[in-house]
Parts: C-alpha cells; structure tokens; sequence
C-alpha cells in the first residue's frame, strides 16, 4: 500500500512539474516575441530534450569507471538519441502523409510567422 501511495504521489509532483514547465515555455516565448510554432517545435523541444543531454555530459565530466566506460556511454549517448528520435520523426511524418493525402488537405501557413520565427532561430546556426 505503500508503494502505490508513494508512486501516486510522484505522479502527481511529476504533473505539477510538467504544468510548470509547460507555463514557463510559453511565457519565455511570449517575452521572445515568438510564434506558437516556435515555441512548440524548438522551446519546447530543447527543454524536453536537457535530460537526455545531460546524460553524456555528466558521463564525460565524471572521468572514468571500469576502464573507459563513461567515454562509451557518452558516445552511445549523443549518436544514439538523434537516430531514435529520427526514427520517431519519420514513422509521424508518414503516418501524417498517409492520412492527410487521403483528405487531400492543403497546408494553411501563416508566411509572417513563419519567416519572423525561422529568422529569429537563424542566427543560432550560424
């Protein structure tokens, strides 16, 4: 009984975080000036993204274990979340090609928002 009122209330602290996080997101971007897209597609993205990123980091920080472990563990790190998300990626976007060529929909693009938001993260690949 207990375990199931422990993991309830971890359920609940990680909902109030994600809340949080959600909210915190969304008013950087507004401060930003940032469309929805933006926000959505890389804000939120980098900010999901931070543990699994520090994965290898604190891998490559700690030095070694048994040998040249953590090396390998970083390394395995950093290659192996872009071919999984990728993967993910790929297997969407069909899905989202299958079904919306079967509606034959068009895409609406608000072109202002658009180029205002490629613009602003423009200058980070730079």
């Amino acid at each position: 009984m207990r375990d199931y009122a422990l993991l309830l209330l971890n359920l609940g602290i990680i909902l109030i975080g994600a809340e949080g996080f959600t909210n915190a997101i969304e008013w950087l971007g507004k401060k930003l000036n940032l469309g929805a897209g933006a926000v959505g597609s890389i804000l939120a993205a980098v900010g999901t993204a931070l543990p699994e990123t520090m994965v290898p980091i604190l891998a490559f920080v700690n030095g070694t274990w048994e040998g040249n472990l953590t090396q390998e563990v970083g390394i395995g790190a950093i290659l192996g979340a872009p071919f999984m998300l990728a993967t993910l990626a790929f297997f969407i976007s069909g899905l989202a090609v299958l079904f919306f060529r079967r509606r034959n929909s068009p895409l609406r693009i608000d072109a202002r928002v658009v180029k205002r938001d490629l613009f602003f993260f423009f200058w980070f690949t730079v």
